[in-house]
């Protein structure tokens, strides 16, 4: 509200954007000073004393700018809303097809008809396809998944066997040491390996329809008690 004046009554002949606009103007005040007096935007102020609502956003915020310019200007507010929405509400029915707000996103409403509704259904069918058959291209043409869970890599073990046991994809073919090993529905197998003395290489391979690969190579070392106490007995 700008200090020193009393509060002014709007001049019955104008419209409410003239009557503003001859308000600003006899105070000497520029659309820059009503902006930051105000706290409105300047486009929104020049909208207003324009009359021009379709560029002006929605009636909730289009009164508040009223209130707030009304009040930097030390008019009175409840003339200004008055005459807003008299304004407002005659131009409306004068021009039902030109006249309108632009609408804020949450007051957009879709409406939903069958027609609508069937081809979203469409639109989701195939994009669910589409994305169905992307991911079994995509795990066709990779590499299988291979996970050895037994036994650990670099241990020392003094029995002369191990188990060998994992998980892979369904249908991949196993082979320890190039010999095939049997995998179920799960993707899952298994195999007792016999091992030699000393260091022993263990090479697990996953082979898929695609003839992608993956290998899993461990090592081994096989000392059995027995070495131990001839050691003992050397010595």
């Amino acid at each position: 509200m700008i200090r020193g004046f009393s509060t002014r009554k709007i001049d019955g002949q104008k419209t409410l954007g003239e009557r503003l606009r001859s308000v600003r103007q006899s105070l000497n005040l520029s659309i820059s000073d009503a902006e930051n007096g105000s706290k409105v935007r300047a486009k929104f102020l020049i909208g207003l004393e324009n009359g021009d609502w379709n560029n002006l956003p929605t009636p909730v915020y289009v009164r508040g700018f009223v209130l707030a310019y009304a009040k930097y200007l030390d008019i009175s507010k409840e003339e200004a809303i008055r005459l807003y929405e008299a304004e407002f509400a005659l131009k409306k029915t004068q021009n039902p097809s030109e006249f309108s707000y632009k609408n804020s996103i949450k007051d957009v409403k879709v409406i939903l008809t069958p027609k609508v509704l069937g081809y979203s259904l469409l639109a989701t069918f195939v994009l669910a396809m589409f994305g169905y058959i992307f991911f079994q291209v995509m795990d066709f043409a990779g590499s299988p998944n291979l996970q050895v869970s037994a036994p650990g890599n670099n241990l020392v073990l003094e029995t002369d066997s191990t188990d060998v046991y994992g998980i892979t994809d369904n249908d991949t073919v196993i082979s320890i040491n190039n010999e095939t090993v049997p995998v179920t529905n799960e993707g899952r197998f298994s195999t007792s390996l016999k091992l030699h003395r000393g260091v022993n290489v263990i090479k697990v391979k996953a082979l898929n329809k695609a003839k992608k690969e993956t290998t899993n190579v461990l090592t081994i070392e096989y000392k059995p008690k027995t070495a131990l106490i001839d050691l003992e007995k050397n010595q």
